[in-house]
């Protein structure tokens, strides 16, 4: 990711040059910085070629299409992504308009992908869903360049030459890479479009390490509230979403994608049918919670006829951006002045990290603490036990029958 952000920064130099508007320098270091490098974490992209811009444009087109933000919020994004892609691939940066076209297929291949999309849809998540399309739609044209049209002339060394091919742009993510493609494999076999042996070559390999990412102490977290002014109606937005992540445990995306209707009051639940697992989960309404909800909904919220409970404050007053909770993790970490540098794993979803952590520290089995968290795997949960220090110190095995000598060199 190193290699981003310098690129990134090598940009913004660039727009200084040009030169733009603070205003808008302001606008296109968010896009890069909130909305384009989340992306790339998620899909864990090191470099940021062309394939993965294309790819980041067709998903920007998408989501304004479904009206998540306005088609001229979609058009910077664009032009951010493909000057970041400029950047890294060593082209000379010129500030002109690009072409930003979906890669079109043949007619049978289109058809194909989109009857695909819909079979998906019924056991993943939107944005999982986005990902494997995504990698489909390079798969299909990488074999449409090879003069392909159909799928019987389909071979495992097709496949093969797909994956080496792809490969370089999913250093960090190739399982999905191999996976979205084995899905899609087993797709045409099971509707005898093709009929392939192609797991040889789609095995995924080795986990990457896994770096341990911190959560917030009591004293973080407190600081982190109190650095909101809940004076303002932003600032009472701001501060449910903390408070919710705080002492729910659900991912930002859940946060943002709860409507009045999933909260009982009279039963003191939240109910959400997760993003990521599509599965629903009932979590605990605190006190706390419920009256920082309330006040929002009550004394800041905008009237507006959107389902959604957190919105935004410029019109229209629509569902928040997926990459708000970031923004509002930067801004409180600096007013507490908590250090936070690039990929230190001080975002929003360390606040889910500290729910878990706490849990973990209160004695809460971990089975338990996976069904809380709406964990698919319950297993997942054992991560916050590296992060309960105190609670490791007791597993330490006493060594005092271990006698060492000094013992000096020959």
């Amino acid at each position: 990711m190193q290699k981003i952000m310098e690129a990134i920064e090598c940009v913004l130099a660039f727009l200084r040059k040009i030169p733009l508007s603070n205003s808008s320098i302001k606008q296109y270091t968010i896009y890069l910085r909130s909305s384009i490098v989340p992306y790339c974490e998620a899909n864990c992209i090191e470099s940021f070629s062309d394939d993965e811009m294309q790819a980041y444009a067709e998903e920007q087109m998408s989501k304004a299409k479904n009206g998540e933000f306005s088609k001229s919020t979609m058009i910077h994004r664009r032009k951010a992504a493909a000057l970041l892609a400029d950047c890294m691939q060593g082209r000379e940066l010129v500030w002109e308009q690009k072409s930003f076209k979906q890669r079109k297929l043949c007619d049978y291949f289109e058809e194909i992908l989109a009857d695909y999309s819909t079979h998906i849809s019924k056991s993943l998540a939107l944005r999982t869903i986005r990902r494997h399309i995504c990698i489909i739609r390079q798969f299909l044209v990488f074999i449409e360049q090879n003069s392909m049209q159909n799928f019987n002339k389909l071979t495992s060394e097709n496949v093969k030459d797909f994956i080496v091919n792809a490969a370089p742009n999913h250093k960090a993510s190739i399982s999905m890479l191999t996976g979205a493609t084995r899905k899609f494999l087993s797709y045409l076999a099971d509707t005898g479009l093709a009929s392939i042996n192609a797991e040889w070559n789609l095995i995924n390999p080795a986990p990457r390490h896994r770096k341990l990412l911190p959560c917030f102490s009591d004293k973080e977290t407190e600081a982190i509230l109190d650095s909101v002014d809940r004076t303002t109606p932003i600032g009472k937005r701001d501060y449910a979403i903390l408070m919710i992540a705080l002492w729910t445990g659900l991912r930002g995306v859940d946060i943002l994608d709860l409507k009045r209707s999933d909260i009982d009051w009279n039963r003191k639940v939240i109910n959400v049918v997760q993003g990521k697992t599509v599965v629903g989960i009932q979590t605990e309404l605190s006190p706390g919670v419920g009256n920082a909800i309330a006040d929002y909904i009550l004394n800041g919220r905008p009237e507006t006829d959107s389902p959604y409970i957190f919105v935004r404050h410029r019109r229209p007053h629509d569902r928040l951006s997926d990459f708000t909770g970031n923004d509002i993790m930067v801004r409180s970490l600096c007013k507490a002045g908590i250090s936070h540098e690039a990929w230190d794993g001080k975002s929003f979803h360390a606040l889910r990290r500290t729910f878990g952590t706490r849990l973990v520290r209160a004695g809460v089995p971990i089975r338990s603490v996976g069904e809380m968290l709406g964990h698919a795997n319950p297993n997942s949960a054992k991560r916050y036990v590296a992060l309960d220090r105190e609670g490791l110190r007791v597993c330490c095995l006493d060594i005092s029958m271990f006698r060492t000598k000094k013992v000096g060199l020959l």
